[in-house]
């Protein structure tokens, strides 16, 4: 599909299905109820197969894997990837964690390299089409992680790469712990995308700092500010066991909500997954 220049272009991408049962049906509700139109699977799930059986039901939305290194076990054998695991063999368990040994220099490429590889590849040998990937806590924000997925998405045909470059607001003043972290990271994102090059960029991404509790304010407020071009909204949205409508407030509630659709419509936006974007 051709659009003009003019268009704006947008992916609504939820992020971590397979994390939970809660994020799962968070994720399929806000896609046929709202506005969500990717997906990003974790990398290190338990039970692929069931996961992708599970996306089948809704087969429009979008899928990618959120590579991991941090929360649970690696994919390849913790022998083979020794820098990214503790005595136990397990990532650690936070994406701070990984921040520190990074410090430290002790993360090393080719034990990342080989780690995302093996999450790729277990995803493709179950059937999940896979049109970008991303990583779990924004750890593609560091150059030597941001290197291992770029060159596995190449070895593996996949266009869409994220890292995380998002502009300041004043919502920011709000938590500035969060807000410094978010400038952060945004820089050593925007570093590492100038290492890879322009082919690489991928949409602007937004929603980074709201992670977790996004609300209805804030999408109209982002959705206002789009210019021309692709862009991509970060979410996570859950539903909790037996419940048929999310919480209010909820960010699955806000990514249903008609005013949010309202929006879209008179902005002339083209909500789109990754694949359409290339």
């Amino acid at each position: 599909m051709v659009l003009p220049d003019a268009s704006i272009r947008l992916v609504v991408n939820a992020d971590g299905f397979g994390a939970s049962g809660a994020r799962n049906r968070g994720v399929l509700w806000a896609h046929r109820q709202g506005i969500v139109t990717s997906t990003s699977v974790l990398g290190n799930a338990k039970d692929p197969p069931a996961l992708v059986a599970e996306l089948a039901s809704a087969p429009a939305l979008g899928t990618g894997v959120l590579l991991a290194l941090a929360g649970g076990s690696p994919v390849a054998r913790a022998t083979d990837v020794p820098s990214l695991v503790d005595a136990a063999g397990q990532f650690p368990l936070l994406g701070r964690d990984v921040l520190l040994v990074w410090a430290k220099a002790a993360l090393r490429g080719e034990d990342i390299e080989r780690e995302f590889d093996a999450q790729v590849a277990r995803w493709r040998a179950v059937g999940l089409h896979i049109d970008h990937v991303c990583t779990k806590d924004n750890l593609g924000s560091l150059p030597v992680v941001a290197a291992a997925a770029e060159r596995v998405a190449r070895r593996h045909g996949i266009a869409g790469l994220r890292t995380v470059v998002e502009k300041p607001t004043l919502a920011w003043a709000t938590d500035i712990r969060r807000g410094l972290h978010t400038v952060a990271l945004g820089a050593l994102a925007w570093y590492s995308r100038r290492r890879m090059g322009a082919l690489r960029h991928g949409p602007r991404t937004w929603g980074h700092f709201e992670a977790n509790r996004l609300d209805e304010i804030r999408l109209l407020e982002i959705l206002g500010r789009l210019g021309p071009g692709g862009h991509e909204i970060i979410c996570a949205p859950e539903l909790e066991p037996g419940a048929t409508t999310p919480l209010p407030r909820s960010e699955a509630a806000a990514l249903s909500s008609p005013h949010v659709r309202a929006a879209i419509a008179r902005r002339r936006i083209e909500l789109c997954r990754w694949r359409d974007l290339f």
